[in-house]
C-alpha cells in the first residue's frame, strides 16, 4: 500500500517529502555546514585535478551550469570535522536560479533538465576527495555506463551522480586542519584544487573491473584497499 502511494504521489510531493527528511537526518546527525569564504589561500600546499569538458549536445548550458556551481564551490574553506553536502551549497538546479537545461541521465535514460551536467562537477569533487583522504559520507554512481573508452574524461568508477533532493555528495573533513576548495571553468576544462596548510599525502587510487553480459561491476581501491563496489549497466 505504501508503495503504491508512493508511486501515485506528483513528482513535487515526493520531492519535499524526501527534503523533509532529509532535514530531520540532519538534526539527527548534528553535521555542520562549511559557510565560510576565503579568497587567500589559505596554505602551501595543494592536490589538483583537472578534466577536459568534452563539445557535444548543450555544450554551451553546460559550461554556463559548471559556472554557477564553481562560483559557489570557488573558495570554500571547509573546517575540520565540516561536512560538504553538494545541494546544500549549490541549491536546486532550476530555471529561477539560473540554470540553463542539459543533458541529463535519469532512470536509465538519456534526458535534459535544468543543471544538466553538472555531474561532472560532482564527479571531480568526489574524485579529489577520494585522493585526499576525506570521508565520504554519502555518493551514488551513475546506474548506466553512458560512454566509450575512447570517450571517456575520467575513470569508469570515479563519477558521482546527484540528483536534488534524492542523491547528493556529502565529504567530510577529518584532518585535524582546515581545507579550501579552489576552482577555474574555462569553456573546455574545469580545474579543481585542495589547498592545505599541512601536508596531505594523496592517496593511490585505481578500479578493477570484472565484465558480464548486462553491464561492468567495477571496485574502487584506496591504496590497495577496497572501498565500494559498483555495477554499471550497458545497452
Amino acid at each position: 500500500m505504501k508503495q503504491q502511494l508512493k508511486k501515485w504521489l506528483p513528482h513535487r510531493w515526493k520531492l519535499q517529502l524526501k527534503l523533509l527528511q532529509r532535514y530531520f537526518d540532519e538534526k539527527k546527525n548534528q553535521y555542520v555546514y562549511p559557510k565560510n569564504y576565503l579568497s587567500e589561500n589559505i596554505g602551501e600546499y595543494r592536490i589538483e585535478l583537472q578534466q577536459i569538458i568534452k563539445k557535444g549536445n548543450f555544450h554551451e548550458n553546460k559550461v554556463h551550469n559548471l559556472k554557477i556551481v564553481g562560483n559557489k564551490i570557488h573558495h570554500l574553506v571547509i573546517q575540520p570535522n565540516e561536512v560538504f553536502s553538494f545541494w546544500k551549497l549549490i541549491g536546486k538546479p532550476s530555471e529561477k536560479n539560473h540554470f540553463k537545461e542539459g543533458r541529463n541521465l535519469i532512470n536509465n535514460h538519456i534526458s535534459s533538465d535544468f543543471g544538466g551536467g553538472i555531474c561532472q562537477f560532482s564527479s571531480i569533487l568526489y574524485f579529489l576527495a577520494l585522493q585526499s583522504g576525506l570521508k565520504i559520507i554519502e555518493r551514488f554512481p551513475h546506474s548506466v555506463d553512458i560512454y566509450k573508452e575512447n570517450e571517456r574524461f575520467t575513470p569508469l568508477g570515479s563519477d558521482c551522480t546527484v540528483v536534488y533532493g534524492y542523491k547528493d555528495l556529502q565529504i567530510q573533513n577529518l584532518f585535524s586542519f582546515p581545507i579550501q576548495l579552489k576552482c577555474v571553468v574555462s569553456d573546455d576544462e574545469l580545474q579543481l584544487r585542495l589547498i592545505s596548510q599541512n601536508k596531505i599525502e594523496k592517496n593511490l587510487i585505481h578500479f578493477n573491473y570484472s565484465e558480464i553480459e548486462k553491464g561492468v561491476w567495477v571496485e574502487t581501491f584506496c591504496n590497495d584497499k577496497i572501498l565500494f563496489k559498483n555495477f554499471y549497466l550497458r545497452f
